[in-house]
């Protein structure tokens, strides 16, 4: 299963890819995902996808730091946004 997002580091469109081998262990399963840092969420968003597409079920997601809007997910600490 392939899911695009615009990463904000590259400014491309990336693809994810997540097989059948490892994406059918999750289907019917109880899912944390876990990023260091969320900016966009446009990451976060690709991975709820690919759990999405093989019938996992989020229960969170969570990362030590967080930029931002980080409201629907789980922070240790928010990291300023300094803009030029």
């Amino acid at each position: 299963i392939e899911y695009k997002e615009t990463s904000i580091t590259t400014q491309k469109e990336q693809s994810l890819f997540l097989g059948h081998e490892d994406g059918d262990l999750l289907t019917g399963k109880k899912v944390l995902i876990v990023d260091d840092v969320i900016s966009t969420g446009e990451s976060l968003k690709a991975v709820q996808g690919l759990v999405k597409a093989f019938k996992g079920n989020i229960v969170a997601s969570c990362a030590p730091l967080a930029e931002g809007d980080a409201d629907d997910i789980v922070f240790l600490e928010r990291l300023p946004l300094f803009f030029k």
